[in-house]
């Protein structure tokens, strides 16, 4: 059964916000080392961790003759690290750590976003509809997540889709990043608001997360170290505000 953790949060219900209790999953790291290497990190919820690298590695052609939990962060494998080279999808499987074999290298690159930019409620309840509006191939085949960049009152600047929800935030970073165009903006997340998603928007100096859906454990962890407004459930007019809710006024 995945882990849950249970938070504090702030709810927004037609204008009214109270303070509560939401129930999260928990996201981890979970390094692959092969007979001592790291060769890939995995976001996962815990639980299964064994049973996870092994259809990972039948997926991947990877033979490991045994595979062997060490401790709850890391699992030893029985084989040449070589197996694993050229392997990008592995080493990008969980859709989170781009390749890189420890968690603690993102957040050691990472720094805290230093605008006190902010939006409010009615804007934030407004982006579903904007999101959905721009997605013209979602319309077409309804699987595809999107990624939207706004301004703080709502304007729609720029919106990608891809089958994965990191690729598409990966596609709006990539734009963003050639126009110039990175702070005081709000990026809208059209799925789950994992850790992987935030730490991208970390990187890119974005100051609020926002999600029609729920964020992970790490994601609230991440955006409250990084000074990061993560909003999740934002329905009608109703969200919940995970971390820094100064961020988001009530109108």
């Amino acid at each position: 059964m995945a882990r849950i953790l249970e938070v504090t949060v702030e709810r927004s219900d037609d204008g009214t916000r109270s303070a509560g209790l939401d129930r999260v999953v928990v996201e981890a790291p979970l390094q692959l080392r092969a007979r001592g290497v790291p060769v890939a990190t995995l976001m996962r919820t815990p639980g299964h961790d064994v049973e996870l690298v092994r259809g990972l590695l039948h997926a991947e052609s990877v033979v490991a003759g045994t595979i062997t939990q060490i401790d709850e962060d890391a699992i030893e494998l029985d084989c040449e690290p070589s197996a694993f080279a050229g392997r990008g999808l592995l080493a990008s499987a969980a859709c989170g750590v781009c390749g890189r074999v420890a968690i603690a290298d993102l957040e050691r690159r990472a720094t805290a976003v230093g605008s006190d930019a902010s939006t409010t409620f009615t804007v934030l309840a407004s982006l579903p509809e904007k999101l959905r509006a721009a997605q013209q191939v979602f319309e077409d085949t309804g699987g595809l997540h999107a990624a939207g960049l706004f301004t703080l009152a709502g304007e729609r600047v720029a919106v990608r889709e891809d089958v994965g929800r990191h690729n598409a935030v990966d596609k709006l970073a990539g734009w963003a990043l050639s126009t110039g165009l990175v702070a005081d903006h709000v990026l809208f997340l059209s799925g789950r608001a994992g850790y992987e998603l935030v730490q991208k928007a970390v990187m890119l100096g974005v100051p609020i997360v926002a999600s029609v859906s729920a964020p992970s454990s790490l994601a609230i962890e991440l955006a409250e170290r990084f000074n990061v407004a993560l909003v999740g459930f934002v329905r009608g007019k109703r969200a919940n505000v995970y971390a820094h809710g100064w961020r988001i006024k009530p109108t």
